[in-house]
Formats: C-alpha cells, structure tokens, sequence
C-alpha cells in the first residue's frame, strides 16, 4: 500500500468564496486563453486549478504513480494569509469543509489535514479543534512563516498546545523564503529557497524549546525536511558552542528524531536512503507534491531503488501514516 501524505487539493468551497471575495485582496481567479481558471495572486498567476480541485482527476493520477490514499493538504499559495483576519477564518472553514465532504464520498482513498487562519491564533485554534473534533481531519497546516512570522514566535504557542492536546500533528509547507527576489532565476525560489526556508523553521522551533514545553507536539516538514538534515551537525555544534543555541536541554538530532517527520520528496535514491539513516524509517514517509511541476511521479520507484529493507519500505509508503493519523 501506498500512502502519500504530501499533495495538495483547493475544494471547491474555498475556491468559490475568494472568486465571492478574494478581489479586494489581490486575490484574482480568471480563465486564460486555453480555458483554464487560474489564480493570480497580488498579481502572480498560479498554475491551473483543474490538477488542484478535480478529485477525478487526481484518483486517475494516483492510480498512475500506484498511490492508494492521499492525505490532503494546502499549500503557501493561494492559502489564506493573503485575507484578513475573518476572510481567513472563513475561507479555512470553507477549505475544511470541503475536504470533510470529499473524504465522505471517498474515505478509502482521502483523508485530510486542516487549512487555518494562522495570523489570529484565536481563531486557528477554534478551527483546528473544530476540524479534529467535529470533521474528523487529522491535523493541522502551517506556512513555515505567516506573513513573516515564524514559527517560534510566542504568539503561535496557543496553537501548539492546542494540537498537543488533541494529538494531532501540524504539517508544515514552505512560504514566501527569505530573498525571495533574488531567487526568481532558473526556480531557485522553490529549489534552494523552500529548502532553506524549511531548515529555518526546523532550527528556530528545536532552538526556541517549544518542545521541552511541549513534548508531545509533533511536526511534519516536507521536501525531505529541507536542508535541515544536511545541516543537523551545524546545529548540534551551533548548541554546544553558542550560549543563544542553548536554551533546550538536549541535543538539536534529539528533537530532531523526537517531534519530526519528514516526507521523502527528495528525487535521487541515495538522498532517501541518507534520510532514512539519519532519521530511521519511522519518521519517513512518502510524499509527492501533487499537482505542482515539482511531483515525483515515480515516487515509488525512487523508494524501490533507495535500498530500503522491507520493514522500512512498509514504514515510509504506508505504516507511518496509518499510525500517525490512524487511518
């Protein structure tokens, strides 16, 4: 069995509300020449919606890369940080609800996390305990800054404690990376700037002690974690040398192993088996970025030829995902 736990689908209620109500806001949807709808968003065209919000089309897909079961997801962009503050509410309750009618009509093959309106941490966290509790989604979703907030900041604990004490986990996705300008050339933004964007997020949450205050919060981080499991021996000499690196306990490979999962989108076999490695099977699963360009569409060969063991084979495609969000 395949699992993927890292792709993405718009319903069509959340699309529905920003065309009602996104103008004001940047946020556009239009049909270009070829007749497909797109979003612009402060005025950058996303790509087409159809991969996006048409769940035929997405089972024909999975069916072609051998995936059993998608575990949905949003993504940065369009997301709901572009809102204000009750848009964003609305829009993530839209998002939410959607995702609880596809997994209705199709619970073998969807399950979901929660979209939440991450710059009101009051409402984010009505939302998360609305979606668990109430529609049955299995976690929550964050950028990896909100609007230029990161995720250390103290104002997004309420947040945390919420999903510590539903145990659920928060899948995090990159957002607007740092130097973002200077990387528009040859894709970087995505390539190296998503990358770094993540291993920032993974630094400041292990750094800032999130997890001696909550230790059973759990995150999953996509794209392979970044460039944070390349650079886990900068952070443990970081906090062995650095006083402002020593307000944790343990070392930074501790919480590493400890409160992160990461998806094994990483394209070449040897990186898989590195991450497997440095992490262990357990905190590995399959992930594909459905519908972006950047896909792995041959995910499950990528694992075959990664030199798995069977047990750890069965971890990262599907046992992980089962145990995580008990599905």
């Amino acid at each position: 069995m395949h699992i993927d736990v890292h792709c993405h689908i718009f319903p069509e209620e959340y699309i529905d509300l920003m065309e009602k109500e996104g103008a004001p806001y940047g946020a556009v949807i239009h049909t270009d020449e070829n007749g497909d709808k797109h979003v612009t968003l402060k005025g950058v065209r996303q790509p087409p919606l159809k991969p996006f919000t048409n769940t035929g089309v997405r089972l024909e897909t999975m069916k072609e890369m051998g995936l059993d079961m998608s575990v949905l997801s949003f993504s940065s962009r369009p997301g709901v940080y572009w809102a204000d503050a009750q848009l964003a509410e609305e829009l993530s309750q839209e998002a939410n609800n959607g995702y609880a009618r596809i997994i209705a009509e199709m619970p073998d093959k969807f399950s979901g996390l929660a979209t939440l309106p991450a710059q009101d941490t009051t409402r984010s966290v009505r939302e998360l305990e609305r979606a668990v509790t109430k529609l049955g989604l299995k976690g929550g979703f964050l950028g990896t800054n909100v609007n230029g907030r990161y995720l250390d900041d103290e104002g997004f604990m309420p947040i945390y404690e919420a999903a510590a004490s539903l145990k659920v986990p928060i899948i995090v996705h990159p957002a607007n990376p740092a130097a973002m300008s200077e990387m528009r050339d040859y894709h970087l933004f995505n390539m190296i700037g998503f990358t770094t964007e993540s291993a920032n997020s993974i630094a400041r949450l292990i750094f800032s002690g999130v997890f001696d205050r909550l230790p059973d919060l759990e995150f999953i981080f996509l794209h392979g974690g970044g460039t944070a499991p390349y650079l886990i021996g900068r952070f443990i000499h970081g906090w062995e040398v650095r006083p402002e690196c020593q307000n944790i306990s343990r070392s930074p490979l501790e919480y590493l192993r400890e409160h992160f999962f990461f998806d094994a989108l990483v394209f070449y076999p040897p990186v898989v088996r590195f991450l497997v490695d440095l992490m262990g099977s357990e905190r590995v699963m399959l992930g594909t970025d459905l519908a972006y360009d950047m896909t792995d569409t041959n995910i499950v060969q990528t694992l075959k030829s990664a030199g798995l063991s069977d047990e750890e084979y069965a971890n990262i495609t599907h046992l992980n995902a089962q145990r995580l969000f008990q599905l």
